[in-house]
């Protein structure tokens, strides 16, 4: 979910701690003014978001569940109306909020930041909750010196960061949460931890929860691509090659999402790529990530089968096709289309 024209207005830094060993809460350390940042400074902080949101699968769009007046999407929808002084006053509820939803020693404390802007094109107005935790290291001094610190964070090395992201869409509606879009980056997302990573941030904090339709928006996406795929202007060893690319993509990739933009980038030429985003928004398909659901195209995925004009067929796991077929077309023989297939492998037997 690349973030285009992404310009940061306001920032308040707040930190968490760890529950203490009866799990009691420790009081959040909350700022009383707005972060000042140099150009230097702003720019790191903008780079780590645009870098965050880059990496599709790290990311996820969600639903918005909880939207109660002591909820982060309330807090945040009073938050990019209010003055320096009331915004400095909301992020330290929200702080609080985070606080409560670390109910377990096992989330570590960190900074809370917070932070609201515009983004996109027409621009568009955002609030944003950012939880770094800390790190150590050595800073570099003169003469060579070097100083150990345990408070470095968002530094380009460290991944260990979650960012909540909410888009104000179309500010008209009411009441909440329409109007507003909700996208989670989690350093520590994968499909494997989808149901469990982080549940306290994106939950319990948050208030937000997958979205219930996304077994039907997975079908629709592998419908789709396929349905783009085999209209394509192309050669059938380069459809082959699709196919098996949207096969891996949905059944082997770890990433929890899918998302039409990073499919095109990483399996299609530029031209083709761009195509297919047109494709897909003729189609109404979203262009934000959406989280992977299989259950309604498990089935479609176990096997592939592969239709030759005189009523052959080809049929084997997708993932046994892919690493062991090869189809390549040949010269027509008599103006009759001809195609090779290569099988890595003897023949067991014939039935």
């Amino acid at each position: 979910m690349p973030l285009e024209n992404l310009s940061i207005s306001r920032v308040c830094l707040h930190e968490v701690h760890r529950r203490a060993d009866d799990r009691t809460i420790v009081a959040p350390t909350l700022s009383s003014a707005l972060l000042t940042l140099d150009a230097r400074a702003s720019g790191a902080l903008h780079s780590r978001v645009v870098s965050a949101f880059r990496s599709d699968a790290k990311c996820m769009e969600m639903d918005i569940a909880r939207h109660d007046a002591v909820s982060v999407i309330a807090f945040g929808a009073d938050l990019i109306t209010a003055d320096d002084s009331r915004f400095v006053d909301v992020s330290k509820a929200i702080a609080r909020l985070l606080a409560d939803a670390q109910k377990s020693r096992q989330y570590p404390g960190g900074l809370v930041v917070i932070f609201d802007g515009t983004v996109g094109h027409p621009a568009k107005k955002f609030f944003a909750v950012m939880k770094a935790e800390l790190h150590d290291g050595f800073i570099k001094q003169a003469n060579l010196r070097a100083t150990f610190t345990d408070s470095l964070f968002l530094s380009p090395k460290t991944k260990l960061y979650k960012i909540g992201l909410f888009v104000l869409d179309s500010p008209s509606q009411r009441p909440l949460p329409k109007g507003w879009t909700a996208t989670v980056y989690d350093s520590q997302l994968t499909a494997g931890q989808r149901d469990s990573i982080a549940l306290y941030f994106h939950d319990g904090f948050l208030g937000l929860k997958f979205p219930e339709n996304s077994a039907q928006r997975t079908k629709q996406f592998f419908q789709k691509t396929r349905d783009f795929i085999s209209s394509a202007p192309v050669l059938q060893e380069e459809k082959v090659d699709l196919y098996n690319s949207l096969y891996a993509y949905l059944k082997t990739d770890q990433s929890p999402s899918i998302q039409v933009g990073h499919f095109a980038d990483t399996y299609m030429q530029p031209a083709m790529a761009q195509n297919y985003r047109d494709y897909m928004r003729r189609e109404r398909f979203t262009d934000r990530p959406i989280p992977k659901d299989l259950a309604e195209v498990g089935g479609s995925l176990r096997l592939r089968r592969l239709r030759f004009a005189n009523r052959i067929t080809l049929i084997g796991p997708s993932e046994a096709l892919s690493e062991n077929v090869t189809v390549e077309a040949l010269p027509p023989d008599g103006g009759v289309e001809r195609t090779q297939i290569i099988v890595r492998g003897g023949l067991e037997r014939q039935e």
